[in-house]
């Protein structure tokens, strides 16, 4: 069973006064389903990166996952949706019928894949990134204001 152990982690960005955090320790198990709200600028982003290594901070984390993050990176945003999705969920031809299962939950049709990426609504992209994310169960996800750009009802 995987788990996140934070042991006395403390950050704070260059041009802070104070720590954004002090000394927090909290353990995760990989089976948790959580959510952790808060106003802007209180540090949910900040604590991401750091569990994923991408920021330097004293203390440590300690974990046996392997991460995956929300939003993902598209760097060619003019291509079809369909290379967005191999390259990012490493999908073949032949398996693209999981993407557009994915998909039908998330009530997009198929043929969104034809499409140019930024040709898609921000609510569209938003959806096709999530489906993304979902194909993969093998990792710990962690998803990063995964409703911007959705209505209500998305």
């Amino acid at each position: 069973m995987g788990t996140i152990q934070i042991k006395d982690a403390s950050f704070r960005y260059d041009q802070m006064a104070t720590d954004l955090f002090s000394k927090i320790n909290l353990k995760i198990d990989e089976s948790w389903k959580l959510g952790l709200i808060g106003r802007n600028g209180r540090g949910k982003t900040t604590l991401l990166k750091m569990i994923m290594g991408q920021l330097n901070f004293s203390g440590e984390i300690i974990s046996n996952l392997n991460f995956y993050y929300y939003p993902q990176t598209v760097v060619d945003k003019n291509v079809p949706t369909v290379e967005v999705v191999k390259n990012l969920a490493h999908l073949e031809d032949y398996d693209l019928w999981k993407i557009e299962i994915e998909l039908e939950k998330l009530q997009l049709n198929a043929d969104i894949l034809q499409r140019k990426f930024s040709n898609l609504s921000p609510g569209e992209q938003t959806k096709v990134l999530l489906a993304i994310l979902f194909l993969d169960e093998s990792g710990f996800q962690l998803l990063d204001e995964p409703t911007n750009h959705l209505d209500v009802e998305g």
